[in-house]
């Protein structure tokens, strides 16, 4: 079959939302341990103000260490290749992050503008207003970029977002050169049918980019719609090691999907992820004594019936 890429969000959407905040050289660990498991690209941080997202503070400072241990920070500017990501939200956070060495950069704004204006204090309009600028910019200086919608399948503030809203948006990011459209469930309130529609759509409509979902289990549907969205021909999905995190600026956004659930169900059906399920695994416990507490992924618990790809052929019909 078919591989699919997953991108691990937890040292950026997991960490961002939890209690604790872990300094750098853990946080380094943490991108360490999963590049050892072979996780094929990591969201490292976000670069924003760390009055409002002290979790997040540092992210300069990874860069750098993980360029002074060897990691090649470059991209292609050309496609949506990177091993390394970060979020910026805006012109001062897209200025740190090139300072620091970083190739590769997600813009993030809210398909709605409930969520926009809690998050970033703006408008959508005017988020991708400030964007077209900085495509320019990033257009210049050989940056690639990928663009992350939240809200795309419902909002906190307002509620529903239709599919066409979050799908024009994308098609905007994508005039303006992104390689990378990130749908994202920010408060876990999409169904499977409702996933299902936005990624067939998308598919017809931006075909020539990378499209990658970013779930949340928040209501126990995230790995229905992962599912859903891999049905539906997506092939590029964020998930968080040990399913944590959320959005702070949210209520009630907890819990990205796990990065070793999510490599276990893909596993079991033999869709080839690239991650050694048993080294993710022992990642996820390191994270979990970090943290002091058990995280909500469950593999670890339960154990995996399927740790590596084809185990589950027999079973096929």
């Amino acid at each position: 079959m078919e591989a699919v890429t997953i991108i691990d969000v937890a040292p950026r959407d997991g960490l961002q939302n939890e209690p604790e905040v872990l300094d750098v050289t853990t946080r380094v660990e943490l991108i360490e341990r999963l590049l050892a498991a072979g996780v094929p690209r990591i969201e490292i941080g976000s670069f924003v103000n760390p009055r409002q997202v002290p979790q997040m503070a540092g992210a300069d400072e990874i860069a750098r260490a993980l360029a002074a241990r060897g990691h090649n920070l470059a991209a292609r500017a050309s496609d949506d290749s990177f091993r390394f990501t970060a979020l910026i939200p805006n012109q001062r956070g897209y200025e740190l992050a090139i300072a620091a060495g970083m190739r590769h950069v997600r813009l993030v704004l809210a398909a709605s503008d409930g969520l926009n204006q809690a998050n970033f204090k703006r408008t959508t309009a005017e988020s991708l207003a400030e964007f077209s600028q900085l495509a320019i910019r990033m257009y210049q200086e050989g940056i690639a970029f990928g663009v992350a919608i939240g809200a795309s399948f419902g909002c906190p503030f307002d509620g529903y977002v239709p599919v066409e809203r979050a799908l024009s948006i994308a098609e905007h990011a994508v005039d303006l050169g992104a390689q990378e459209i990130v749908f994202a469930d920010t408060t876990g309130m999409a169904v499977p049918t409702q996933v299902a529609t936005l990624c067939q759509m998308a598919r017809q409509r931006l075909p020539r980019v990378t499209l990658t979902i970013h779930l949340h289990n928040t209501r126990n549907t995230g790995y229905a719609n992962a599912f859903a969205a891999w049905q539906a021909g997506i092939r590029s999905f964020d998930a968080a090691l040990g399913g944590i995190g959320g959005c702070p600026f949210a209520p009630r956004a907890v819990g990205n999907i796990a990065s070793e659930d999510l490599t276990h169900m893909f596993n079991g059906i033999g869709v080839p992820t690239g991650i050694d399920l048993p080294a993710l695994l022992a990642a996820s416990d390191w994270l979990s004594s970090i943290l002091g507490r058990p995280l909500p992924a469950l593999t670890g618990k339960a154990g995996p019936v399927y740790p590596q790809v084809g185990i589950a052929a027999n079973y096929r019909r």
